[in-house]
């Protein structure tokens, strides 16, 4: 077991915990009461390879820059949400009490009416007491701390609240406000000593060199067509059969950039339904099917765009029983395409939790590239959090026009997952 795995762990039953700590690895020791001698062994070099290890510099407090809000299931549909960040004391974090998960997805507003959706997060961010004292947190923290400018968003449930759209003030909404970014647990299958290791999260620049390998669903989707445009600017490798894409990339040793998803996406009760491809079944891969595949490059640095609904979706496999046995820290490992490429090595994931409209989905898209050409020294969730911005001015603007409302909602959609200052650099 790592060191910074073994910290973890005896810090609390929930080994993300630690991130929202944010102390020092001298304090965390004191705090376990270990041995003089532990800590003495904690050189120059041995920090160096902790914060390699952990992602994130662990000579102090976490950079200002960064807060953490962790979601997790308590007992029947309860959720507990806590707020962290490095530069507060105790009684200045936030911790609720278990309180009842809102029913607030993308997908079961979708379902009632997705034009009421501005409205429905605005009542939930002004009515839910819970929501209120995030928000009051956060702006709290904005005004402390000045360079505070990214939220990490660590929610191990499966309720998909979209906490992109929590509005903290009027017309002033969180994806769009700060640099968001989803982290999940996700079990490392290369630690046998602790089978409940998990993979860390890097929080480090990080350049992503390559070229661009795309799946294009073209006979489905006509609006990929626009898709397909945008890309040809930057000399992409272009497959039309998802089966013949992913075998190709299984084999590619070269570095890659950006490997770039549209197609129709496919979510249902069970993980087996949860796949990317074309009306016509045959040409589907699930999540299951990926796992077969080595996708080694990854390890290189690679970013994975998947314009496609559902995409960022995850579920829990009751089917092959992905959890914590130990009956004191047991837990759940929500799956998805997202986690996937996280654990392959990918260093983001770009997915939606919802069905987006193919016009808008090539719209979000033509913007994200567009954005990337203004400023390609922007990361990628950067990028994601400046189209929520311009998405939410325009909507703002003139909240009647259906295009504006649609274009709102859906850009909102796409989250992004991985380390949040990774960077394309496409060849």
């Amino acid at each position: 077991m790592n060191p910074i795995q073994k910290l973890k762990n005896q810090q609390s039953p929930y080994p993300s915990r630690l991130f929202s700590q944010g102390e020092s690895p001298d304090k965390l020791l004191n705090d376990q009461e270990l041995e003089l001698e532990k800590l003495e062994e904690l050189t120059e070099n041995n920090k160096s390879s902790l914060s390699e290890s952990f992602g994130i510099k662990l000579d102090g407090k976490f950079d200002g820059k960064f807060a953490f809000l962790e979601v997790e299931d308590h007992t029947n549909n309860n959720i507990i949400i806590r707020c962290r960040h490095g530069s507060l004391k105790i009684g200045e974090q936030l911790d609720t009490d278990p309180i009842p998960a809102p029913e607030i997805s993308f997908d079961k507003i979708i379902n009632l009416n997705l034009e009421e959706t501005p409205g429905i997060m605005r009542m939930f961010s002004q009515k839910n007491s819970q929501a209120k004292k995030i928000r009051g947190w956060l702006l709290k923290l904005q005004e402390k701390q000045h360079n505070f400018s990214y939220l990490i968003i660590n929610d191990r449930t499966t309720f998909e609240i979209p906490w992109e759209m929590l509005e903290l003030k009027k017309n002033d909404y969180l994806g769009a406000s700060l640099v968001t970014v989803r982290w999940q647990d996700i079990t490392n299958p290369e630690d046998l000593d602790d089978v409940n290791g998990l993979i860390n999260l890097e929080v480090v620049e990080k350049k992503c060199y390559g070229k661009i390998v795309a799946y294009l669903n073209t006979q489905d989707l006509p609006s990929v067509e626009q898709e397909k445009e945008i890309l040809e600017v930057f000399n992409p490798t272009i497959y039309d059969n998802v089966r013949n894409f992913f075998d190709d990339l299984d084999q590619v040793n070269s570095e890659v950039s950006l490997v770039f998803i549209a197609s129709h996406g496919f979510f249902d009760k069970d993980l087996s339904q949860s796949k990317l491809g074309e009306e016509d079944e045959r040409q589907r891969i699930s999540v299951y099917d990926l796992y077969k595949y080595d996708f080694n490059f990854f390890k290189k640095g690679s970013i994975v765009f998947m314009n496609a609904c559902n995409s960022g979706r995850l579920q829990q496999n009751d089917t092959l029983k992905i959890n914590d046995t130990n009956p004191t820290t047991g837990r759940e490992y929500p799956i998805g395409f997202s986690t996937f490429f996280l654990e392959k090595g990918a260093e983001g994931v770009i997915g939606t939790l919802c069905k987006v409209d193919d016009k808008y989905a090539a719209k979000i898209s033509r913007n994200f590239f567009q954005e990337y050409q203004k400023d390609p020294h922007l990361s990628v969730a950067t990028i994601l959090k400046n189209l929520r911005q311009k998405a939410a001015n325009e909507y703002q603007g003139q909240k009647s026009n259906y295009e504006n409302t649609y274009l709102f909602i859906f850009t909102f959609m796409y989250i992004y997952y991985g380390n949040p200052m990774a960077k394309l650099e496409l060849m």
